[in-house]
């Protein structure tokens, strides 16, 4: 009975159980996938329409492993995960570090708004860790002449763990948090977008005192 991210491996049986679901996508695509590992609108609109699940959430990045895929081995892939992600049981699978349903911020936008139809309007939004200023940047810009926005955006801080990620990239790569959240604030900002969208930010805080900074923000 609480609100909770289901992660990029798919919604379980577990995750259906009580509660609101945030369903997140992540570039493998798992729960709603083709045989190849691409995008496959049938089964998203089937997933998204779950009741459950009250908001769904792109995944470009994630300040555990920024710009960096991963695998699960076939050790790990039993019956029952396999079922999950949509994969072939007992065999390595793979989560590219990109995606292969947009290239471009304006694909970026236009698949937000084909996951915004097919699931009947649900908020449709995206999470990443910043590193290239002007990729953010050219992000806003698009959202701009479009008029297509995401309905949130989780900002990621570079500072998050996990042990998927070698230890260069974990401790190395992207901003932290309140770098990274002061950045694109002020990049909307400067847009007028600040009022249309909702921020949403996670970090390794790790003392109220950085949590209440972060509300602060």
């Amino acid at each position: 009975n609480f609100f909770h991210d289901t992660g990029e491996g798919g919604i379980s049986e577990y995750h259906r159980k009580g509660g609101d679901l945030v369903y997140e996508i992540g570039t493998g695509y798992f729960g709603c996938r083709t045989e190849d590992g691409h995008f496959s609108a049938e089964k998203y609109k089937e997933k998204a329409a779950y009741p459950e699940v009250k908001m769904i959430e792109i995944k470009i990045s994630q300040g555990a492993k920024p710009g960096h895929g991963g695998v699960l081995p076939a050790v790990k892939n039993s019956e029952e995960i396999a079922e999950i992600r949509g994969v072939k049981p007992h065999t390595d699978v793979l989560s590219p570090p990109g995606h292969s349903a947009f290239s471009n911020p304006k694909e970026l936008l236009q698949w937000i708004q084909q996951l915004r139809d097919l699931s009947d309007g649900k908020p449709i939004g995206f999470k990443l860790c910043i590193g290239n200023k002007q990729e953010f940047i050219d992000i806003c810009e698009t959202m701009v002449k479009t008029g297509i926005k995401p309905d949130f955006i989780t900002v990621d801080g570079g500072e998050g763990g996990t042990g998927a990620a070698p230890p260069s990239f974990a401790d190395h790569v992207a901003m932290p948090f309140y770098t990274a959240f002061s950045i694109v604030y002020k990049i909307f900002q400067d847009r007028n977008l600040t009022e249309k969208i909702v921020f949403v930010a996670s970090g390794k805080l790790g003392l109220p005192a950085n949590a209440a900074r972060a509300f602060g923000m």
